[in-house]
């Protein structure tokens, strides 16, 4: 007899955990109580796993973060990934945002809901129910484990994903299982009929299988349009670079580009909403709540912090290389081009300095040209047969940060004019990229 694949193991361990219900309400005679836990447990184990998931998603998603975002857009729109040891599959820096936001606002608020949705059921939890529910929420959140092991990344599933097409499930799953207490789950506790607890099993086994045909199908619903699918997300390209070594390089200094970042980190919690942040700690010493304003002190800090962060990996590693007419941003920690520039594809030059510049004789030029660089945001994914390709090649506008010789970059670049800026101009440095 075959053995079954990766990706039917997956499915069959989808279909065990599953079963969880059907067996806890049949022959341990679970209570209503119970039931909903258990599906409450659900849904935290497949919220537990997805995070798990979206570091490894090989896809780029549509419409997402633009390169505008200065908390996340740069580090969102890095090529590479990091080789892991064992057999995990390569891990993608672009996907930390998506993790970040999931683990710190969508797990907790979809727990949140979850808990209160299942509040609102008018649970008497004991020592036996809650005891039934540690047990009926251990095998869902093994079998949710095998699911992700053997069909994630056994059977490759993790080429197929973006880190927002990952966040589908949990979040169909939660409708669907608050839906279902929330319209039944105050008559289930007061009745406890057995066959009543048999059909509301019923359903949602229903809704398990069609959700894992709809995974198979082309039909796409509300939810798929919202977080996008295997058919909807890019399929990265490299970016091609230029035979030969290249002509000139440069790349900031290290003293220069973590000064850059805890610059970038300190201008950003004054010049944007995060200075909303200092102002409630203000209101809170003037009233007299000096200990209490450490709070939003804190989170603009961890603001500060991301922001920080996020510009030192998406720029500190970062070296330009001259090919003759071709520019390309090179990370050398990735060892991945991130983006390249063709001489005859640039409109306009400039250089300026910002403060960093200022304080080591650095200057930054920008390299303009006729791409519009605004980000694609739509309210709902495009139709697959719409789905956008990967724009690695395109001559997207190019800033070079902190050179020491600004005109030794258009000499190597192929002599083209540089217009002087304003010495005390201020830009938010940009360097265009995407996935790989």
């Amino acid at each position: 007899m075959r053995p079954p694949s990766p990706r039917d193991s997956g499915v069959l361990a989808v279909l065990a955990s599953n079963a969880v219900a059907p067996v806890g309400v049949l022959f341990l005679g679970w209570s209503p109580t119970v039931l909903f836990g258990v599906f409450v447990a659900e849904i935290a184990a497949v919220l537990c796993w997805t995070l798990v998931k979206i570091p490894f998603a090989a896809k780029r998603p549509n419409n997402a973060i633009g390169d505008g975002d200065r908390l996340f857009g740069a580090l969102q729109a890095k090529r590479g990934s990091v080789s892991l040891p064992g057999p995990l599959p390569p891990c993608y820096p672009r996907n930390v945002p998506t993790f970040l936001i999931a683990a710190f606002l969508l797990v907790p608020v979809e727990l949140g809901v979850a808990f209160g949705t299942f509040s609102l059921t008018g649970p008497v939890v004991t020592d036996e129910v809650a005891g039934q529910i540690l047990l009926g929420g251990a095998s869902v959140f093994v079998g949710r484990g095998v699911e992700t092991v053997t069909g994630y990344f056994a059977a490759g599933g993790y080429r197929d994903h973006s880190a927002r097409s990952v966040l589908l499930p949990p979040f169909k799953l939660l409708f669907a299982v608050g839906l279902l207490m929330f319209v039944v789950g105050p008559f289930a506790v007061e009745i406890e009929n057995d066959a009543f607890l048999v059909a509301l099993v019923g359903l949602k086994l229903l809704y398990d299988l069609r959700a894992l045909q709809l995974e198979r199908s082309e039909k796409r619903g509300i939810f798929y349009r919202l977080y996008g699918s295997e058919e909807t997300e890019i399929e990265p390209v490299p970016v091609e670079v230029p035979a030969g070594a290249p002509t000139y390089r440069t790349t900031p200094a290290r003293v220069v580009a973590l000064s850059d970042a805890v610059y970038r980190s300190l201008r950003y919690t004054v010049t944007s909403g995060v200075l909303w942040c200092y102002g409630v700690a203000a209101a809170l010493v003037v009233f007299g709540a000096g200990t209490l304003a450490l709070a939003p002190l804190t989170l603009a800090g961890a603001f500060g912090t991301v922001r920080g962060a996020s510009r030192c990996l998406a720029y500190g590693p970062v070296e330009f290389r001259c090919y003759g007419d071709v520019l390309v941003a090179h990370d050398v920690l990735l060892d991945e081009p991130q983006a390249r520039l063709e001489r005859g594809a640039v409109t306009d030059i400039s250089v300026s300095t910002d403060a960093v510049d200022r304080l080591f004789g650095t200057e930054t030029i920008r390299f303009e040209t006729g791409i519009d660089t605004g980000p694609d945001v739509q309210l709902t994914v495009p139709d697959p047969e719409e789905v956008n390709t990967d724009d690695a090649n395109a001559n997207h506008p190019m800033t070079v940060p902190h050179v020491e010789d600004a005109m030794a970059v258009r000499d190597a670049f192929g002599g083209v004019d540089v217009a002087e800026a304003e010495p005390e101009t201020e830009v938010e440095t940009t360097v265009p990229s995407g996935d790989d």
